[in-house]
């Protein structure tokens, strides 16, 4: 279990419940891995986009609403997040093509024509709705990455 690397005050504010000392508190939410390569040529069609993809993981006993929250690559490329609620110890995939929102269960799409994660190295910051950064995962070339 990874330990929290922002202030427990902010975390408390972001999901509403009241302060922990530092070490009993691990990320609400966490990056788990991300799929930088796609197989094959990088030709752009939707299938390519969207075999690259990255899951996050809600490490609470408890949903968390990840409304307004975000993901942003180094270059500054950032989805955001509507109505989405991860469900308790739930797990979601964003890839980065265009597909339909929630099909299948627990898959989204970022809607993009072009590739998002840099082959060669790049850093994924998931940010709350307050900006708090609440994890990143940083990768030199690999095809797939356990953050």
């Amino acid at each position: 279990m990874r330990k929290l690397l922002v202030p427990p005050a902010v975390v408390a504010a972001v999901l509403g419940f009241g302060a922990a000392p530092a070490s009993a508190v691990t990320k609400p939410v966490l990056f788990t891995y991300v799929y930088v390569d796609s197989p094959g040529t990088d030709n752009r069609t939707n299938t390519s986009l969207n075999q690259e993809y990255f899951k996050l993981t809600n490490q609470l006993d408890r949903p968390v609403s990840l409304k307004d929250w975000s993901v942003k690559d180094a270059a500054g490329k950032v989805i955001k997040f509507g109505a989405i609620t991860l469900p308790r110890k739930g797990t979601f995939t964003v890839h980065t093509g265009k597909g339909t929102q929630g099909s299948p269960a627990g898959h989204f799409y970022w809607g993009s024509g072009n590739y998002i994660w840099n082959n060669t190295g790049d850093t994924a910051t998931l940010r709350s709705p307050s900006g708090a950064t609440m994890d990143t995962c940083t990768w030199k070339k690999v095809v797939t990455t356990r953050c």
